[in-house]
């Protein structure tokens, strides 16, 4: 899981959005100042309003240290262990100038995410998340989910957009159930897109998440 969590780190900060011809001015950090702490609220040591200017402005609290920071991207990860963070990217819209901000949990088994339109006059709405695909289209054609299995899907950050993450649960707790198909959502310079490739292999403990590269 860390060994996944410094590459997703690694990967976000080096591939940037891509370019439009009215691209927004707007910094990940600029994003990050103007957002709600709501995504650390799904973290254990979770973020007060009043130490997120401190946390930009110092580079660590009691409980965060700015990873690394980009134009697109900002990622905080949680102290002492270093080992699951918070972080920001920026989509920027080719149509009208305006930003997609993904905020979500980084190293995880449960990870979550928000999303926020940010106009070029600055406000800033919250906006719904890809629509979670059927849990079925993980799976190769006739394969059977197990009767006593509860699953749900996650959206997740991923390192080329966003990702979809199976989760399996039975009376034993989380399980590990074989995929056929990884499901991503690339942004399209306007949208995200739903890709959906082979599984690959490269998995989290629960062994349902995808861990490879999607479409830049």
């Amino acid at each position: 899981m860390r060994t996944f969590y410094c590459l997703l780190l690694f990967v976000l900060l080096s591939c940037p959005s891509p370019a439009s011809a009215q691209e927004s001015a707007l910094t990940a950090r600029e994003a990050f100042s103007a957002l709600p702490t709501s995504i650390f609220e799904n973290t254990a040591e979770g973020l007060e309003d009043e130490d997120k200017q401190r946390l930009l402005e110092d580079g660590q609290t009691d409980f965060w240290e700015l990873a690394g920071e980009s134009r697109d991207v900002i990622v905080f990860r949680a102290l002492p262990f270093r080992d699951s963070g918070v972080a920001l990217r920026l989509f920027r819209d080719s149509a009208d100038g305006s930003a997609v901000a993904a905020i979500g949990t980084l190293g995880t088994e449960l990870c979550t995410v928000e999303l926020w339109r940010v106009d070029a006059s600055g406000r800033t709405v919250p906006v719904d998340v890809p629509q979670e695909p059927e849990i079925r289209e993980f799976f190769a054609e006739g394969q059977p989910v197990p009767d006593d299995v509860n699953p749900s899907v996650l959206i997740c950050l991923g390192m080329g957009g966003l990702r979809a993450q199976p989760v399996f649960w039975n009376a034993t707790g989380m399980l590990y159930l074989p995929l056929a198909h990884d499901i991503g959502y690339h942004w399209d310079g306007h949208r995200f897109q739903k890709v959906v490739r082979p599984h690959a292999e490269g998995t989290d403990a629960g062994g349902s998440a995808i861990y490879g590269q999607e479409a830049q």
